[in-house]
């Protein structure tokens, strides 16, 4: 049955009007939108590449093949200083493979069969191209798996006031090591250090991935002995840094309810509760502990259970530099936590892992941060060229390069980013176009300056996977919109592309500002937030692959959550064509989707939506997670919404046999 379901969605319906945030859907939007047209149908044929010889320019190929010429010679030298550099190796081959094709084809156009050995040679380098781009995708998966080992080390008080949580730690240690295993397909390597008071037993186990061992250790510890109120922290630090600690991920959480002896450490007067208030019996000096652990690269986290332990923690920390706290109220809450903790450990070493590989052998511009926004009546006013993608109409649009309209426009922008990513440096900036009213934006540059990095066609190719989202996330919400009463809309931020007339180099992707606290819910390799879970934007890109045939999937999702809704951008699209968006290095195809099913639970609202099922039984952390399971946790983990009664299953779906289920996934 065919249904038109209205997406239009104004700020009254988002939020209150006594509490409107900064951050509403008319906040992301550039100007009225006016383009609402069919993208061309434009398939790549060798066959209609080139329509005759004539159409080949040689002065274009001439200045190709030098500028490409001094490309090589300057990555010679490279080579030369450092030979084993096997990236710098592929480029250079990739470099000379380019010099002979346009070298053969300038020479060839007066011959009779110059088209014929073009079109064979076109489909030779996208055979090329399709082995480059399965090569890079194995290396960031791979980058991705050794990523994602870690060793995590329990730092405990097992002294008798510690059992409620001891006995805690022992119930609940399968789940982090399920857990673990369910999110990066890898076992953690765990360690336990227990310390007492000066001249009681020391509990110790050394790292290891066999969790039967760990789960054996842990019940013969007991939780007892404390002469004072103190104890001997320092050999259990001590002892942290004995550890065979190897793994590219290092935690240690150190889970306590009083501090170490010395007066220095906490507030007690006299010897009642400190019977060494002039410090450790053995001399040990606390900034030799920390310079031990800290040489390690291990992440310092704390677990303090009461405030008795606060001048300690200050005073380590002012010797260690940063300990994070972990907030735990309930012990029945422990291990979620210290998952949580540990997933954003791994996601943050393997996002900046792969950032580093994408941009080894490229030189990134350097800027100074600098937060502040600058005053606008002292900058100057840059005409610039705007480039906006006309968005899809049709699903089947989005398989084909979409259409643009061009228009001009004037901004400001500041002179230095006030923030890096992974990929772009962003700019406080001002914007109109089309003499539409100034608005606070934000501009976007790629931090690569290499040139061959920094073209038209990557910025366009970003823009491009934004409309698409975009597309999406307004059909998505016409299904939430008949399925649910109180549907949470996903918005995509309106962008577009500027160019300076002056300085055509010049390029930025240009998007309104978000103010609020920014989130990341997923990643384009699997990963996904615990912390910030949402069912919702889980079953959003589940979805995306559904409503394509398994063609398509918007992952990476990132942004803002105002009251009722979630403002999105940035994202990332897996395509099965692997050319595809192949500039911004990004897509992932078949395998980042199957990186995605390897960690996704299927959810009532994938229910509803008559999304085929993934792993509902398999990951049980994970599923409880997204029914708010088990725990009284302060974080809110799955998002309300109520089902409506009447003809809830009449809306239309696309055949599930045109679709490769998760079952028959070869998963990594």
């Amino acid at each position: 049955m065919n249904r038109s379901y209205s997406t239009s969605l104004t700020t009254s319906s988002i939020v209150s009007e006594d509490a409107i945030p900064k951050d509403t859907v008319d906040s992301i939007r550039l100007t009225k939108r006016i383009h609402r047209m069919s993208a061309p149908t434009i398939d790549w044929d060798p066959e209609k590449t080139y329509g005759s010889v004539i159409d080949i320019d040689i002065d274009a190929l001439d200045a190709e093949f030098e500028r490409l010429s001094l490309d090589f010679k300057s990555k010679m030298i490279e080579l030369r200083k450092n030979p084993d550099n096997m990236t710098l190796r592929h480029t250079l081959t990739s470099t000379k493979e380019a010099l002979i094709r346009i070298k053969t084809w300038s020479s060839l156009v007066n011959t009779t069969d110059a088209l014929a050995i073009v079109k064979k040679s076109m489909v030779e380098q996208r055979e090329k191209e399709l082995l480059q781009r399965k090569y890079e995708i194995d290396e960031i998966l791979k980058i991705s798996k050794v990523q994602s080992c870690i060793d995590l080390c329990f730092l405990m008080d097992c002294t008798g006031s510690m059992r409620e949580y001891l006995d805690a730690t022992k119930t609940q240690i399968r789940q982090l090591t399920e857990g673990i295993v369910q999110l990066y397909s890898i076992k953690p390597y765990l360690a336990f250090v227990g310390y007492r008071d000066i001249g009681e037993n020391l509990e110790k186990l050394d790292f290891t991935d066999d969790e039967n061992r760990f789960q054996e250790f842990l019940n013969e510890v007991q939780a007892m002995g404390g002469d004072d109120t103190c104890e001997d922290v320092f050999s259990g630090l001590e002892t942290v840094a004995q550890l065979s600690w190897s793994n590219p991920n290092r935690l240690l959480v150190h889970i306590c309810d009083a501090p170490c002896h010395g007066q220095e450490y906490h507030e007690f007067q006299g010897t009642a509760n400190d019977n060494y208030v002039y410090g450790d019996p053995k001399n040990r000096e606390l900034s030799k502990l920390m310079f031990n652990i800290k040489r390690l690269g291990i992440t310092y986290c704390k677990i303090p259970l009461n405030g008795t332990t606060n001048k300690m923690f200050e005073e380590f920390t002012f010797v260690f530099g940063s300990i994070s706290e972990i907030h735990v109220s309930d012990p029945r809450c422990l291990i979620r936590h210290i998952i949580d903790k540990t997933s954003s450990i791994i996601q943050s070493n393997i996002e900046s892992t792969i950032s580093f590989y994408r941009n080894s052998n490229k030189q990134i511009k350097s800027y100074t941060l600098f937060s502040k926004e600058p005053d606008w009546n002292s900058l100057e006013t840059y005409d610039v060229n705007v480039t906006e993608i006309i968005p899809p109409t049709k699903i089947d649009d989005l398989f084909h390069p979409l259409s643009m309209s061009k228009t001009n426009g004037q901004i400001k922008i500041a002179p230095y980013p006030f923030a890096k990513g992974s990929l772009r440096f962003a700019f406080y900036g001002q914007y109109c176009s089309d003499d539409s009213p100034s608005v606070d934006v934000v501009f976007k540059e790629l931090a690569s300056a290499d040139p061959k990095s920094n073209t038209f066609i990557v910025y366009q190719e970003h823009l491009e996977m934004q409309a698409i989202a975009q597309f999406l996330a307004e059909q998505f919400n016409a299904e939430q919109q008949y399925l649910f009463r109180n549907f949470i809309p996903i918005l995509y931020a309106d962008a577009d592309l500027v160019q300076q007339k002056t300085d055509p180099l010049k390029i930025y992707q240009v998007e309104r500002r978000m103010h609020q606290e920014w989130r990341k819910w997923n990643n384009n390799s699997g990963g996904v937030s615990l912390s910030e879970y949402s069912t919702i934007l889980q079953a959003f890109s589940h979805w995306t692959y559904h409503i394509t045939s398994g063609r398509l999937m918007v992952v990476d999702l990132q942004g803002v959550k105002v009251d009722r809704a979630y403002l999105l951008t940035d994202p990332a699209l897996h395509c099965n064509d692997l050319l595809r968006f192949r500039e911004t290095r990004t897509n992932l195809s078949i395998k980042g989707m199957r990186q995605f099913f390897r960690t996704h639970v299927c959810s009532d609202v994938c229910a509803k939506l008559n999304l085929p099922m993934s792993n509902t039984g398999s990951n049980s952390i994970l599923f409880s997670r997204s029914h708010s399971l088990s725990c009284n946790a302060t974080t809110k983990t799955s998002d309300d919404f109520n089902l409506k009664t009447t003809e809830e299953n009449n809306f239309e779906t696309i055949d599930k046999n045109q679709l490769e289920t998760t079952e028959n996934f070869e998963l990594c």
